[in-house]
């Protein structure tokens, strides 16, 4: 791998072009929460159809997570970031047009195998274009951009829409068309690395075991599992209440759908305060685990109080919606945790693994919750009042509580090291 060893304007300005597209895919990720009760309406959904449509985009994005890195090493980012935001702008212009239930979830699916691209991609392009001792700063502020893709999902989206008559398939054929252009310039300004220089000797490493090797590895470890398992648990109210039933929920609260999609974009702007604080807190104190159990019963109380405390005043729930975004922050420790239970050449592989589950617990639980959203509100019924969603969304308190016994019970503390590195031990005279 090379790094470049100063700032240049040409990488800056590629690794812009990419974080451009991490916004973009998180905005594609969320925008269906906002406009939820429109296209319901308009495709003839119920609930659990419309959840399983949006969960299109996750079940992709999980399924991908470990072979884009193989890809990547296999092709460049250049090429195959080119064809993914092509893709993704494909899926979004394929909704936008969509007349029923299976043309949505195909192209939900287009979104999620698109966007699986963007992230990795970024961090390779960060690490070839950037001095090695920047790349957490460019990465955390390219995580910084990513949460603007949601933010704007939200309110901002909402108000474009009404400036134009709450037409969503407009307003999403001009998103498509903006990510055509971003596929353009992709194509025609990002380079891999930098030009090598004359005379440059590069060093290949020959002893990397195949990818089912590397699996088989992280299978046989039940640390791998205890992590992941954590990880996705904790995750998947964000998407939940963030990607599909937040603005819908805080409507039968009694909110306008703009207010209630501002409110809901508090939930990602926790999840980007959290994710760097979590992770600097953990560093400081040296150990992993009473921050992520922390985290999950921090998400234990805030969502007791979203599904039964009947408030109705803005700020109580933008505090609380910025508390559920907070809590699931705690995966950002647990992929420290992965990576320090495992052997470093499993690294990638790990944090592939642990990144898939984040993303496939968001495409099978949600269904699931608003298959109990649906039943308690009957087949024929597309109006949903706060009973009905009630009647889901009473397992976010669970499913977090179990997060804190993985956390608390079963994953082993490493204290910020790796659980394979040799210890020297000094002999005692």
């Amino acid at each position: 791998m090379k790094h470049q060893k100063t700032f240049t304007a040409i990488g800056f300005f590629i690794w812009t072009l990419a974080s451009l597209f991490y916004l973009y895919e998180f905005f594609l990720r969320v925008f269906i929460s906002t406009i939820s009760d429109q296209v319901i309406h308009d495709l003839h959904l119920t609930a659990q159809k419309f959840a399983i449509m949006g969960a299109g985009y996750y079940l992709a994005y999980s399924l991908m997570q470990i072979p884009v890195g193989i890809l990547v090493d296999r092709f460049g980012s250049r090429l195959l970031l080119s064809i993914a935001v092509a893709l993704a702008s494909i899926g979004g212009g394929w909704f936008a047009f969509a007349q029923s239930f299976g043309e949505g979830f195909i192209s939900r699916c287009f979104m999620g195998f698109g966007s699986s691209f963007a992230y990795i991609c970024l961090l390779v392009l960060a690490i070839n274009w950037f001095p090695k001792k920047h790349f957490a700063l460019m990465v955390g502020i390219a995580n910084f951009l990513g949460a603007l893709g949601p933010f704007l999902a939200g309110g901002p989206l909402s108000l474009l829409l009404n400036l134009f008559n709450n037409n969503w398939r407009l307003v999403l054929t001009f998103t498509a068309g903006s990510g055509f252009i971003l596929a353009l310039a992709t194509a025609l300004f990002v380079r891999n690395n930098p030009s090598r220089k004359k005379g440059e000797i590069v060093f290949l490493d020959p002893y990397k075991e195949p990818l089912k090797v590397r699996i088989w590895l992280l299978i046989r470890s039940s640390q791998v599992w205890a992590v992941v398992l954590y990880a996705g648990i904790t995750y998947v109210c964000l998407p939940l209440l963030g990607a599909y039933w937040g603005t819908s929920f805080l409507q039968a609260r009694g909110l306008s759908r703009d207010v209630a999609a501002s409110i809901s974009s508090m939930l990602w702007i926790g999840f980007a305060i959290g994710a760097p604080l979590t992770g600097k807190i953990s560093d400081s104190m040296k150990r992993r685990n009473p921050v992520m159990i922390l985290c999950a019963l921090l998400g234990v109380f805030v969502s007791v109080c979203i599904v039964y405390w009947p408030t109705t005043p803005v700020v109580p729930y933008g505090i609380l919606f910025f508390g559920i975004g907070f809590a699931s922050s705690g995966i950002s420790v647990s992929y420290a945790s992965i990576a320090e239970h495992v052997e470093s050449k499993l690294h990638a592989t790990a944090l592939g693994l642990n990144n898939s589950m984040v993303t496939f617990s968001a495409a099978i639980i949600p269904p699931f919750i608003s298959w109990l959203i649906q039943r308690a509100a009957g087949p024929e019924v597309h109006h949903l009042t706060v009973s009905n969603f009630k009647s889901g969304l009473f397992l976010m308190p669970f499913i977090y509580f179990t997060g804190f016994l993985i956390a608390l019970f079963w994953i082993r503390e490493t204290y910020c090291r790796s659980q394979h590195e040799v210890i020297k031990v000094s002999r005692l005279s």
